[in-house]
């Protein structure tokens, strides 16, 4: 059963549960994932899917990103205690594992990994905002751009990091 719930088909259909319950349902349902999302994660970690040195390097270069724009103005939420919301952070978490499975095959041409960066991280954000979740503080044109560079370079950047220099770093945890 757990090889069955360590599977590239199960991280998708966690992941994409969580995105759709973050963005769908942000600031109303995302607690409900949250169990799901950590039992979920420590299962990946207790099977050694991945280290928590390893998960949390990336999760934390997500989240940073995520919260400079906010501090930039690029993105705006509604009142929250942290620089983004907690759901947003959930499906940081969410996002982390696919780098790992679902997503690890685009990892390995960075080419590939520039191209989905480039365009799938622009298009859920401009969904995202769609959907209410998150407002433009600047024209939609401009953030998308912005996005589209950023996640060009960030995106193969994670892979790499989550195949290279994770070692010395799950060597510390």
């Amino acid at each position: 059963m757990s090889k069955f719930l360590l599977s590239k088909p199960i991280n998708v259909v966690v992941f994409n549960l969580t995105w759709l319950g973050c963005v769908v349902g942000h600031e109303q349902y995302w607690w409900a994932f949250a169990p799901l999302v950590l039992g979920y994660l420590a299962l990946l970690v207790q099977r050694q899917i991945f280290r928590a040195g390893r998960f949390l390097m990336l999760f934390g270069l997500g989240v940073g990103i995520d919260s400079l724009l906010t501090v930039l103005g690029v993105f705006q939420f509604g009142p929250t205690i942290f620089f983004i919301p907690l759901w947003l952070v959930l499906l940081w978490a969410a996002f982390t594992t696919t780098l790992f499975l679902s997503l690890e095959i685009i990892g390995r041409n960075k080419w590939i990994a520039a191209i989905c960066g480039a365009l799938a991280f622009p298009f859920n954000y401009a969904v995202g905002e769609r959907l209410g979740a998150v407002s433009f503080g600047i024209t939609d044109n401009l953030t998308l751009a912005a996005l589209s560079t950023i996640w060009t370079i960030v995106l193969p950047a994670m892979f790499w990091l989550a195949e290279n220099n994770i070692r010395q770093t799950d060597e510390l945890a």
